[in-house]
């Protein structure tokens, strides 16, 4: 597995509002946009926050540490034979694929494949 960049992921409740911040008062670019998710060009990514649960929650979690790469598939099958535990295994949400799982200090990661830019 090659790691192509690192990406935080920050889980807020107003995406539209934040999406507004990152991009009008910090001048981020938008690189894509879905209805619950953006990525900016500069290597962070908004989320709408999920329903409190245990693996994924804004009051415990506000900010994810996303790990792009080439494969999911193939980076989960690598890092599950190395016995990392995988809490979401590869899913497709839109146009990306995720899967997630806790580093040794119970932080959230996620490995993240983003659709190609046009």
């Amino acid at each position: 597995m090659q790691i192509q960049g690192v990406m935080a992921m920050v889980l807020v409740d107003n995406i539209e509002r934040a999406l507004r911040f990152y991009r009008d008062v910090l001048g981020f670019t938008v690189r894509f946009e879905e209805e619950d998710w953006v990525v900016f060009e500069e290597g962070v990514g908004l989320m709408l926050s999920p329903e409190p649960i245990p693996e994924i929650n804004r009051n415990i979690n506000a900010v994810s540490l996303s790990l792009t790469v080439d494969d999911v598939d193939a980076a989960f099958n690598e890092l599950t034979a190395q016995g990392v535990g995988f809490f979401v295994p590869p899913t497709t949400d839109g146009s990306a694929t995720f899967a997630s799982f806790r580093d040794t200090e119970n932080n959230l990661v996620q490995l993240l494949q983003l659709p190609p830019t046009l």
